[in-house]
């Protein structure tokens, strides 16, 4: 090859890399990317059961278009979502509007709020909200949870104590529940400053999770009432560990095999009838069988076995236990959380 020839290969071999570092920079280019103009957002100090508005000031700084896919609050008892946008396109601007409920926080505050987007960079942005949440009335403690329970007709008492943190005198009135399943009452000390609150559970509870709010009325202005939490778990005769299955939404690359056990506790004596799948292709095998105590199962899902995005099937395990004659495990998809949906 003469020298000529050499110099063209050289310059059509530049070209050629010119030509893909030309179209990588363009497809950099034309990626999406959020930007948010605060990432934390405090409120101050604000008195207990405030309801807190917040706003994130949001811009698609990229080329591309933004896809928000989803917008999670850690702590969703006390963080609404309130709008979002779903797109934005290049430069295009938006808001995330949330609400904080502060009724059952109590001192420094830090929640956050996860964005899913399509942004290559960082497909999850954390944002903050902080904040001080103060209260005239301190409550020892802040949650009333009573020890797990075997029966429905489990009687437990559980006491909060409640000391007015200020110099005047605050008057606390009409202790209540918004479950009959618990009752409260006030018991006022003899200065004024300390309080007790009594919670009661009144049979027969649910199995599972008892939930309920208890609220009393102050005379502190600003703070009409106060609320707490309070949960009462009642163990099921017969229950399932874990209770639901979960596989990954798209086609299984190899065999999968999920476990678990149906654990028995009852009075009564149990036998069981017989189990069933609601969708063909996997198979069910009991693995390990204690009378009595337990029974341990494994669904073997096949290679190749399409798990739909809505899957929402189930085991049935038939029992001759009175009220528990029939328990069901539900199998859900799940999907990578840079790629979920909103509702």
């Amino acid at each position: 090859m003469n020298s000529t020839q050499t110099k063209c290969s050289v310059l059509a071999a530049v070209a050629f890399f010119s030509a893909i570092q030309t179209t990588i920079s363009a497809e950099k280019n034309d990626r999406p990317a959020l930007h948010v103009e605060k990432e934390t957002v405090d409120f101050g100090k604000v008195i207990v059961g405030t309801e807190v508005p917040v706003r994130f000031h949001i811009q698609n700084r990229g080329k591309g278009r933004l896809l928000l896919y989803d917008v999670a609050a850690s702590c969703t008892s006390c963080t609404t979502i309130l709008s979002s946008p779903d797109k934005l396109e290049a430069d295009e601007k938006g808001v995330i509007e949330a609400r904080v409920l502060t009724a059952e926080l109590h001192g420094d505050v830090d929640r956050t709020l996860s964005v899913y987007s399509n942004d290559p960079g960082k497909s999850r942005k954390i944002l903050h909200i902080t904040g001080h949440v103060w209260s005239p009335l301190e409550l020892k403690p802040h949650y009333i949870y009573f020890p797990i329970a075997k029966t429905v007709d489990s009687r437990k008492e559980y006491r909060v104590e409640i000391t007015n943190t200020t110099d005047e005198d605050i008057l606390l009135s009409k202790a209540r529940s918004d479950n009959e399943k618990f009752r409260a009452k006030l018991i006022s000390g003899k200065n004024k400053k300390k309080h007790t609150l009594v919670v009661s559970t009144v049979p027969p509870l649910e199995y599972g999770s008892n939930k309920g709010l208890i609220i009393f009325n102050t005379s502190y202005g600003g703070l009409p009432t106060i609320q707490i939490s309070a949960i009462a778990n009642v163990s099921p005769p017969l229950a399932f560990s874990p209770s639901r299955l979960y596989l990954k939404a798209g086609d299984l690359k190899k065999p999968t095999r999920r476990q678990f056990k149906l654990s028995m506790d009852s009075k009564e004596p149990v036998e069981i009838l017989g189990h069933s799948l609601n969708i063909a292709g996997p198979t069910v095998e009991v693995t390990e069988r204690k009378p009595g105590k337990y029974i341990r199962y494994a669904i073997f899902f096949p290679e190749g076995f399409r798990v739909e995005p809505d899957l929402t099937a189930s085991l049935t395990v038939r029992t001759t236990h009175k009220q528990f004659g029939q328990l069901n495990l539900p199998i859900q998809a799940y999907s990578n959380a840079s790629k979920r949906k909103k509702n």
